[in-house]
C-alpha cells in the first residue's frame, strides 16, 4: 500500500467515509485537551506520526486508527490517498491522507488522546461552510455539532470534497 508522495510525509491520517442512504459520511474525531499535543482540542481524522517500526505509511495509519478508535481498517475498502498536506504548526511535517470505505457497522474505542467522534454527512458539510474565529484569527472552516474544523482537517477536507464533485460530474472515474 506504498502510495505515491509518502516520501514527501512523515505522517498519516485516516479519512473513513461510510455509505448513509444517499449520502457519504465521515469520520472526524476530537482530540483531548492536552499541553504536550499542538493539535490539543481540534477537530481531525485519526493518525500520527511514523514510527521507525512502521514499513510504510499505510502502515502507519494502519496502527494509529486501531491505537485511536479500535477500528482495524482490513476491514474497510482503501480506496487511495490525498494529496500531502503541510500543518502551519508543523510545516515539515507533510501528512498523507488515507482513504477508506467502510461497509460494515463499526464499534469505536476512543484511546485517551481523542474526547469524541462524529460522523458527519458529506451534504451537512459542505451546507456548514464558512468561517470562525479561532486563536490565529478568522478562518475558513465548517461547523460539526458545534465543532470548528478548521486549518489541516479543513484543507484535507476540500480535497476530497474536490474530488467527489468531479466524480460526481463524471470528470474522475471513482475507483472500485
Amino acid at each position: 500500500m506504498k502510495p505515491v508522495g509518502d516520501a514527501d510525509a512523515g505522517a498519516a491520517v485516516a479519512v473513513l467515509l461510510k455509505r448513509e442512504k444517499e449520502d457519504l459520511e465521515v469520520l472526524l474525531v476530537k482530540r483531548a485537551v492536552s499541553p504536550s499535543d499542538p493539535w490539543s482540542g481540534d477537530m481531525a481524522f485519526p493518525g500520527g506520526r511514523r514510527r521507525p517500526e512502521d514499513m510504510d505509511l499505510g502502515e502507519t495509519v494502519m496502527r494509529e486508527m486501531k491505537e485511536e478508535t479500535g477500528i482495524d481498517l482490513l476491514g474497510c475498502r482503501f480506496l487511495g490517498t490525498l494529496d500531502v498536506t503541510a500543518s502551519s504548526v508543523a510545516p515539515e511535517l507533510g501528512i498523507l491522507p488515507f482513504v477508506f470505505l467502510c461497509e460494515e457497522d463499526l464499534e469505536i474505542k476512543l484511546s485517551s488522546e481523542l474526547c469524541s467522534y462524529f460522523w458527519v454527512p458529506m451534504k451537512q458539510l459542505e451546507l456548514s461552510r464558512g468561517r470562525s474565529r479561532v486563536h490565529e484569527g478568522e478562518v475558513s472552516s465548517y461547523l460539526v455539532e458545534g465543532e470548528v474544523v478548521w486549518g489541516l482537517t479543513y484543507r484535507m477536507l476540500e480535497n476530497l470534497l474536490r474530488l467527489i464533485g468531479m466524480a460526481a460530474r463524471g470528470e474522475v472515474t471513482p475507483p472500485g
